[in-house]
């Protein structure tokens, strides 16, 4: 800043001593020696004027490429709970019919089909070997038209076994022996339509007041002084049998359930009375 004052104090001296001059009558040398000013380093730096007036606004620019979205930002604070609403309308009535009840007939080929229930399948009974102490303990409705998936065929060792089933009886209660001993168990899988819940009852042959009776029977499984276990089933009281099991074959067998007094109370119950059995859906 020191150096730009004395360039000004120079020029300012140097512009009196012109004047100066002209006024004595040496005409046209002070223009001369200020043109060549430029050739001497001398610069003429005169005060800034005073600022002038806002311009008016420029056109608006050319809109920017847009630019990439930022982070999230912190969740705020949980507002306060509204009021309640009203109550919405009642919801329309639902159909009573989606999940029916599904059970195996036992004893039988097909099931009642007056009673709104269909036959989903029908086969024959199955399970372990009455003398096998291992395998599973419940009978199986197997289809009289199995499907195969992958199989080696030939009996192996490390395997279980699945058996065909046949009614085991020496009196002709609660079934006729002539017509039903050692002749295999037929078995049909039942579907409710418009009832979803099923139940067993031993030793009773009506159902509960509101529930529908799907066919009651005769408590059966297998014989207690046998090595395996089996479920309690409820067989049809009036049975079928499969045609062309004649032959005693044993395999899985169905026989009648008897009461035993003791832990179990008598009356109502009676030693050595085979016990009834009905199965209902609601």
């Amino acid at each position: 800043m020191a150096v730009q004052t004395t360039v000004v104090l120079v020029a300012i001296s140097s512009l009196s001593a012109c004047l100066a001059v002209e006024t004595e009558g040496a005409e046209g040398s002070c223009p001369t020696r200020m043109a060549n000013s430029n050739e001497n380093n001398i610069t003429v730096v005169a005060p800034p004027g005073p600022r002038g007036d806002t311009g008016p606004p420029g056109p608006r620019g050319v809109q920017g490429e847009k630019g990439e979205t930022g982070r999230p930002g912190k969740l705020g604070p949980r507002g306060p709970q509204g009021q309640k609403g009203e109550k919405g309308a009642p919801g329309q009535t639902g159909n009573q019919s989606v999940g029916g009840a599904v059970y195996v007939r036992w004893g039988r080929t097909a099931c009642n089909e007056s009673m709104e229930t269909v036959t989903a399948y029908s086969g024959l009974a199955g399970g372990t070997l009455w003398s096998e102490q291992g395998g599973g303990s419940n009978y199986q409705c197997l289809p009289s038209d199995p499907e195969w998936g992958l199989y080696k065929d030939g009996v192996e060792g490390l395997k279980a076994y699945m058996h065909g089933a046949e009614y085991q009886l020496n009196t002709d209660a609660p079934y006729d022996e002539a017509t039903v001993d050692d002749r295999e168990v037929p078995c049909a899988v039942c579907y409710c339509l418009s009832r979803r819940a099923q139940i067993m009852i031993p030793a009773r042959k009506t159902c509960p007041e509101g529930w529908t009776r799907e066919y009651d029977g005769y408590l059966m499984t297998g014989y207690h002084d046998q090595a395996g276990r089996n479920e309690f089933v409820c067989v049809d009281g009036e049975p079928e049998v499969l045609p062309g099991g004649e032959g005693n074959d044993n395999g899985a067998l169905f026989y009648p359930v008897e009461a035993r007094c003791g832990s179990l109370p008598c009356p109502p119950y009676v030693e050595g009375r085979e016990l009834t059995c009905v199965v209902c859906t609601k």
